[in-house]
């Protein structure tokens, strides 16, 4: 019985990206590695009729999770509860973000030693862009000095789509993320993120970008040197939407490939309208020259790749 779980939280609407998400993770996860479950919030008899089926050929687990687990939150917050509904059989918590690519085998991650009490997570993208001068770096400073954040955490704000988290102490620092989120009472700009770097960032590890890439990080000359293993899609619209800048072909394929191998989840996918999409590309033309030019010949790409050179794994 393997000690760790690859576990997804999603609801309905992500159910499809999530599942094959998931199919790449089961892939490049050996059988004894590791077990992989979608937990997906109120999952509604539609959705259960058409991908449990999917899940069971695909050896995925699919596991129906009660709103009220999760203190009637949404998926994005599910991650802070994840003791209560990931059965006590799992030691090890590998955490996926529903909006990833998988290239490569898991197992060295999901292997990883991590003691009891803390978790591994890389860096924000933001914290390269910091200490620039400019508006962007200052509003971003000043967004974290106003969660509480110190400069010297400022500069190691961590992104939560990648955890890889040993379970024995997540419920402690899950349910400080969840008070911290009540106590502030207003929604903020990261929600799951920003508490859980307010209440546990003596509790993380640095983690390789190897394992979180950031998408738009491939204009920044840096992917050759990390060699992704998984890639995060953190801003919409996302690689499903449709085949088109910035995402290449090879980005929708695995979208398509499940469309093609299983018809029926047709309803659950979404495209992004014609006029929509036209006037995102031309964006994104300038945006690729852009971070190009501001990323990948610049200090940010000198602080990206040192941070890289510190990570263990």
């Amino acid at each position: 019985m393997p000690q760790c779980c690859v576990v997804y939280t999603t609801d309905d609407r992500y159910l499809f990206p999530t599942l094959v998400s998931a199919i790449q993770a089961r892939h490049h996860t050996s059988p004894g590695a590791a077990d992989v479950v979608i937990y997906c919030i109120d999952l509604s008899s539609e959705a259960e009729r058409v991908f449990a089926p999917l899940c069971a050929k695909e050896n995925l687990g699919l596991v129906s999770v009660n709103s009220k687990d999760v203190e009637g939150q949404n998926a994005m917050l599910a991650r802070f509860f994840l003791n209560r509904f990931v059965p006590a059989q799992y030691s090890q918590y590998l955490y996926l973000d529903g909006d990833v690519h998988i290239f490569d085998a898991l197992d060295p991650l999901i292997e990883a030693g991590v003691p009891e009490g803390h978790f591994l997570a890389a860096n924000d993208p933001m914290t390269f862009l910091i200490p620039d001068p400019g508006a962007q770096s200052r509003d971003l400073s000043s967004h974290l000095e106003k969660l509480g954040l110190s400069r010297q955490q400022a500069l190691c704000y961590f992104n939560s789509g990648v955890l890889r988290i040993h379970s024995n102490g997540w419920e402690t620092i899950g349910l400080k993320a969840w008070e911290h989120c009540r106590r502030t009472g207003k929604p903020s700009r990261f929600p799951d993120q920003d508490a859980l770097n307010v209440v546990a960032a003596d509790k993380r590890l640095p983690m390789s970008l190897a394992w979180n890439f950031p998408v738009f990080m491939r204009n920044s000359r840096v992917e050759s040197s990390i060699k992704p293993k998984i890639t995060h899609f953190m801003s919409n619209p996302k690689p499903w939407h449709g085949s088109f800048p910035p995402w290449t072909p090879v980005a929708y394929k695995p979208y398509a490939d499940a469309l093609n191998k299983y018809p029926a989840l047709e309803p659950f996918s979404t495209v992004m309208p014609l006029r929509r999409r036209a006037a995102y590309q031309f964006q994104q033309h300038g945006k690729k020259i852009f971070e190009s030019l501001t990323w990948g010949f610049s200090e940010k790409r000198v602080r990206i790749l040192s941070y890289e050179a510190s990570c263990p794994l």
